[in-house]
């Protein structure tokens, strides 16, 4: 019996066909997933779902070929898909009307609409988090649906939000308006954790408008499609550990694709300021340290290189610009530099300890300007420190560059409570941001003091949207 799992991703959509047998991916398929044009960090929800159905059917097409995926296997043997597992880019949202159909586009968690100034000095998602006693953030949910309704934009047809892994459930599955599962419904912002459930009496005291909301499930087979079980959609956080990490109480997950997470995994609830909580499934939690800083502030490195090339009349292409890069970063094994490649903000407050314990150097503490390292700031500092003659030069830069994307990460990871991170022993790296730039594991490696491996498989989140539909449908009692 082989099972199927489609990551719904930000920039790619990807399918497999996953052998739980043989614990391996025998089959994967990818499409492009892009933006609309405009501001708001939008898609649409259509073609999503044009590209991840014709991704789907291929893969189900492709079961029936016997020589394709088991050679030796006698006709009468084909092998089945006993259920299709979906991950998905979390935070998002689109709405829907009564009878399921998108009425509006899908809001992604890059939508920065929720750092506008709404009132008191504060933004939308300042001013909610004030108001619940969460921290929320742009580009949740929440805080998407709450802009919308302020602004008077959203649409009157409009009778619930969903996200895009749920709509996708919803198209396959025939269902009008589709619960939505604990782990996405958590990255909406305003989940209850203890009851694993929305606290909808607090973020309707916040002024929020709550008919909106999903029902919140775990564990649930939403329909079938083409005779085969489709499983609730699941966060691709949770789906991306779930697909690497093989010892999950001793391994620190950590990924990087457009934006970068290190995780660990508890089945305790434990109280904790920093970072995030999010269900896991079946049961348990992941201890979530988050950057919006991944695999694309490392490319617009590589953009500034190409830039500066380009304007010298020299075109080399941006894969070669990145093979001169690892190249060229490898000369250095250690700089002097220091980079905090936050190009593109942050979503905790940086104390100025934290900053000044980055600086090596003590002419370079003293010289930070305070603006950078003030406490009441809501970006992470971004910047680069200790230029010298010496260190002047692009290897120091490139070095300087992933060392401080770790450097981020390593924070964020410090961040959690130490009953978390005792025991660890080791790193399971995963996401092309990582996977692709053999310097920033190298990084990671020294600063966590822990050796860093990859599991053999590439696109972790759809392998483990299908583990977690093959655990499921496994155990289903009906």
């Amino acid at each position: 019996m082989f099972y199927i799992g489609i990551d719904i991703g930000t920039t790619s959509i990807c399918g497999v066909l996953y052998d739980p047998a043989h614990d391996q991916v025998v089959k994967e398929l990818h499409g492009q997933n892009r933006f609309l044009q405009g501001d708001g960090f939008r898609q649409d929800p259509e073609e999503i779902v044009r590209i991840s159905r014709n991704l789907l059917d291929e893969l189900l097409e492709g079961v029936g070929l016997e020589e394709e995926i088991n050679p030796g296997h006698e006709e009468n043997c084909r092998p089945q898909v006993g259920g299709i597992g979906i991950s998905s880019q979390m935070h998002g949202i689109l709405y829907v009307d009564r009878e399921g159909k998108a009425v509006s586009p899908f809001y992604t968690w890059k939508n920065e609409w929720g750092n506008e100034s709404y009132r008191e000095g504060k933004s939308y998602a300042e001013y909610l988090s004030k108001q619940t006693g969460m921290s929320l953030y742009s580009g949740y949910g929440s805080v998407t649906h709450f802009y919308l309704q302020r602004k008077g934009m959203i649409p009157e047809e409009a009778a619930a939000f969903v996200n895009i892994g749920d709509y996708f459930a919803m198209k396959l599955t025939g269902t009008k308006i589709l619960p939505t599962d604990v782990t996405i419904a958590a990255s909406f912002g305003g989940l209850d954790l203890a009851r694993r459930q929305f606290a909808l009496s607090v973020m309707e005291a916040a002024g929020v408008d709550i008919s909106y909301y999903p029902e919140v499930v775990e564990e649930k087979v939403t329909g079938n499609y083409q005779g085969v079980p489709v499983v609730c959609a699941v966060g691709d956080n949770q789906t991306s550990f779930l697909g690497a990490v093989g010892d999950k109480v001793r391994s620190v997950s950590v990924n990087v694709g457009t934006g970068s997470q290190v995780s660990v995994f508890s089945d305790k609830l434990y109280e904790t300021g920093k970072g995030e909580v999010r269900p896991f499934p079946g049961g348990g939690w992941l201890y979530v340290g988050a950057s919006v800083n991944g695999g694309k502030a490392y490319e617009r490195l590589a953009v500034l290189i190409e830039e500066i090339l380009t304007s010298f009349g020299v075109s080399i292409g941006r894969e070669t610009v990145y093979e001169i890069m690892e190249r060229l970063g490898r000369t250095k094994k250690e700089t002097t530099l220091r980079v905090l490649p936050a190009l593109y903000g942050g979503r905790k407050r940086i104390r100025e300890e934290t900053v000044r314990e980055n600086i090596q150097e003590e002419s370079v503490k003293e010289n930070i300007p305070e603006e950078i390292v003030r406490e009441d700031r809501e970006d992470m500092a971004s910047g680069i420190f200790g230029l010298k003659e010496e260190n002047f030069h692009i290897s120091d830069l490139i070095r300087g560059f992933v060392s401080g994307m770790a450097g981020e990460l390593y924070g964020l990871y410090q961040d959690l409570p130490e009953e978390l991170r005792s025991g660890k022993t080791g790193i399971i790296a995963s996401g092309n941001g990582i996977r692709k730039n053999p310097l920033l594991k190298e990084e990671i490696e020294k600063i966590y003091k822990l050796p860093a491996a990859f599991t053999d498989r590439k696109e972790e989140a759809a392998t483990g949207a299908a583990i977690w539909a093959e655990t499921l449908i496994r155990n289903r009692k009906d």
